[in-house]
């Protein structure tokens, strides 16, 4: 009957003391990668406060407006490629409109002065805004 206790309670500590090490490297290992690097608690806090922003801004937004923002955002990245990227020797188009959230953008490469012109309608007229691809400076040299 001794023996079988002692048996029983060195195998009971044996476990305990294996597992509780095991357990103890793994914390103790990522709380000290975490807690000694500035760099990582800041990675986290930026982590933790992105979440906890990004839930409260789910409960403001239902789906389908995060989907029309989505969808304006991309209109909006298209002409813009469009405008800053447009090669005049290309078959693209040189033209195109863009709605916004207060009326419409224009944008049009006029040949004769090599520019490209914008326009933006709002409150019932147009603003012109004029992009001079003009001449480029050479690269620098090293």
């Amino acid at each position: 009957m001794k023996r079988v206790l002692l048996l029983s309670l060195t195998a009971l500590l044996i476990f305990a003391v294996g597992s509780a090490s095991a357990r103890a490297s793994h914390t103790m290992s990522w709380g000290f990668q975490l807690l000694n690097n500035p760099n990582a608690r800041q990675v986290a806090l930026n982590i933790a406060n992105a979440q906890q922003e990004l839930l409260r801004t789910t409960e403001d937004q239902s789906g389908i407006d995060r989907f029309k923002e989505s969808l304006d955002r991309m209109a909006m990245s298209k002409a813009i490629r469009d405008i800053v990227y447009y090669d005049p020797n290309s078959d693209a188009p040189g033209y195109g409109f863009v709605p916004v959230e207060d009326g419409w953008i224009y944008y049009e490469w006029d040949e004769v002065s090599e520019t490209m012109k914008i326009f933006h309608f709002a409150d019932g007229g147009w603003t012109e805004i004029t992009i001079d691809s003009g001449s480029q400076p050479p690269p620098p040299a090293w």
